[in-house]
């Protein structure tokens, strides 16, 4: 397996259990593990399990997975959609690792880079139609455009912009109650420090280089973000916990 596979791997074990309960999975394979100070070592676990081939420690790689699809699932299905922007984007990658063991495949590519350049709404429109789980942007502005970009999203959307008063263009609320009126799913919230653009959904995430509301003014880039991603989801769950709701 690759660079990508063992970042999976150690973001999720990490994230998915505790010490003493991996510890005890994988004494039950015969596989030591070691630590860190008091934190079990993820990143060496995950290294062992990738690139040792012998029977123990690729049954317990197949089992881990498994079990991560699951718990990752099952936080989803149990979690209200705003706080689990973390398990939306591991999901599939879980599961394309789960599929890619069971083939045996010597090499893994979890995600290729997919870059964008947008002149007008109809890229974005094309864009964000492809999402297959709820949608999260991270914007410094919010306006009608943005909601002409997101128009057909059939999934959850939830938007996090800043507190600035120019964040929401002149006459938002009547934007947003049109557009809440054939797509109800949406949540806004502001918080304090949003000076970057994220979009995150289908387990990928991107940096915009501009606001979606000015795509009629600018090019749009959209690069992917790859090797940053788990810890920028973790940034934005955190800030948008903190973030406060926004009301019609």
């Amino acid at each position: 397996m690759g660079t990508k596979a063992f970042e999976i791997l150690t973001d999720a074990i990490k994230e998915y259990y505790g010490n003493y309960e991996l510890e005890e999975l994988c004494n039950q394979f015969n596989v030591d593990v070691d630590y860190l100070g008091v934190n079990l070592n993820h990143a060496k676990l995950a290294n062992k399990l990738i690139n040792k081939n012998d029977y123990s420690h690729q049954k317990l790689l197949s089992k881990l997975l498994e079990d991560l699809v699951q718990r990752c699932t099952q936080r989803i299905l149990n979690t209200t959609w705003e706080s689990n922007v973390f398990d939306e984007q591991m999901q599939p990658q879980l599961k394309k690792l789960q599929i890619l063991l069971s083939k045996d495949e010597g090499s893994i590519q979890v995600a290729e880079p997919k870059n964008y350049q947008f002149k007008d709404k109809s890229g974005p429109i094309k864009f964000f139609s492809s999402a297959k789980t709820a949608v999260t942007l991270v914007d410094t502005r919010l306006g009608g455009a943005t909601f002409e970009c997101l128009k057909n999203v059939q999934q959850p959307i939830r938007l996090m912009t800043s507190r600035e008063p120019r964040a929401l263009v002149d006459g938002f609320d009547a934007i947003l109650k049109s557009y809440c009126s054939s797509c109800p799913d949406v949540e806004i919230r502001r918080h304090v420090m949003v000076h970057d653009r994220y979009i995150f959904f289908n387990g990928r995430c991107w940096l915009a280089s501009a606001s979606l509301d000015l795509i009629e003014t600018k090019p749009l880039n959209i690069i992917e973000c790859i090797d940053a991603k788990s810890a920028i989801a973790r940034e934005i769950e955190r800030k948008w916990r903190e973030a406060e709701k926004y009301l019609v």
